[in-house]
């Protein structure tokens, strides 16, 4: 007969966040905010707290190409400057913007080709310039590597993007916060704060919704108590989004579950499908499946396990050995 266990929370807070109610902490930005509890969560020493992410209602009002981003400078002939407006371009919009800047236009005519989706820049002039994408920043959104070396074009030649022009710039969310803990990792900055990613999925001027593709993530916190907390959200590039001012909703689910209890090895409130029972510390024996690992051959071969010192192959072994017990009491 196959037994069914879970360990369930011992109490659980869901804390509903509304962007304009919340202290802004970056002027501009309703993305970088701080929200304090009426009502703390206390935690015992005998317990911790999960923190997960529930839902999220965010508008797609930032741009593809902005300063914010940091995406919106292309520097020429080595010391000339032409900035981008910060908005949301089709490719179409940004070709033309590079059309319509007389300087840039005086050098270069630029054009597109839609069947390769690629730039190409064509030097009009009798002599010799450049293009520095060594010091530009909207390389990738032009079809070059976003770490590049200069080009030179010389007189009546042309310069076209090596790469597909990209102005899909933010395709992921990142919901962070002061309650994270060093169980995530990045490879951009290792150690995360990041409380959940979300995939954005709609076009410019849409929702943005935490989806069922969206991996839920939980973060594990030891602290007593949680009054106030300190929210950040990011693109993938660690930039503050811009939302320019348009509200969002976030909802965040704390869970209070007791610690792993080391003298048993066993949570306190395990709840059974059948009914609640009490585990003997020194049990009677079980016919164990042939294939199970024997524990004391094999505890020292992994001593990093994370629950209080035990190895993952014991924390495995004992659980085999709860599993019979509570197969054993469902038959009596």
């Amino acid at each position: 007969m196959e037994s069914h266990s879970s360990i369930q929370p011992k109490s659980s807070t869901v804390l509903h966040i509304r962007s304009k109610d919340a202290t802004q902490l970056t002027s501009d930005y309703n993305t970088h905010f701080d929200v304090n509890l009426t009502n703390p969560i206390i935690i015992s020493d005998s317990d911790e707290i999960h923190i997960s992410v529930m839902s999220l209602e965010l508008p797609y009002s930032f741009y593809n190409i902005s300063s914010e981003l940091n995406n919106n400078i292309l520097i020429y002939d080595d010391t000339q400057t032409l900035t981008l407006t910060s908005q949301d371009y089709d490719i179409y919009e940004l070709v033309q913007f590079f059309e319509d800047n007389t300087a840039f236009k005086a050098i270069f005519t630029t054009t597109y080709d839609i069947q390769k989706n690629k730039i190409t820049f064509t030097n009009t002039t009798g002599v010799t310039h450049k293009i520095n994408l060594s010091l530009s920043n909207v390389n990738k959104e032009i079809g070059f590597a976003e770490i590049d070396t200069d080009r030179t074009i010389t007189a009546g030649s042309t310069l076209t993007s090596t790469f597909v022009c990209n102005l899909a710039t933010v395709h992921s969310i990142f919901i962070k916060s002061t309650l994270s803990t060093a169980n995530v990792l990045s490879t951009r900055a290792g150690n995360s704060t990041t409380l959940q990613k979300i995939s954005v999925d709609v076009n410019s001027l849409g929702i943005i919704y935490m989806n069922n593709q969206d991996f839920r993530q939980v973060t594990v916190s030891q602290v007593g108590v949680i009054d106030h907390v300190t929210f950040s959200i990011t693109d993938q590039n660690n930039n503050l989004l811009q939302l320019n001012n348009v509200n969002f909703e976030l909802s965040i689910l704390f869970e209070i579950f007791p610690k792993y209890n080391i003298k048993n090895n066993i949570p306190r409130n395990i709840i059974s499908n059948r009914r609640s029972i009490n585990v003997p510390t020194q049990p009677t024996s079980i016919n164990r499946p042939q294939g199970r690992l024997i524990v004391d051959e094999l505890d020292i071969m992994d001593q990093t396990h994370p629950i209080e010192g035990k190895s993952e192959i014991k924390h495995k072994a004992d659980r085999i050995l709860l599993d019979g017990l509570l197969e054993i009491v469902a038959n009596q």
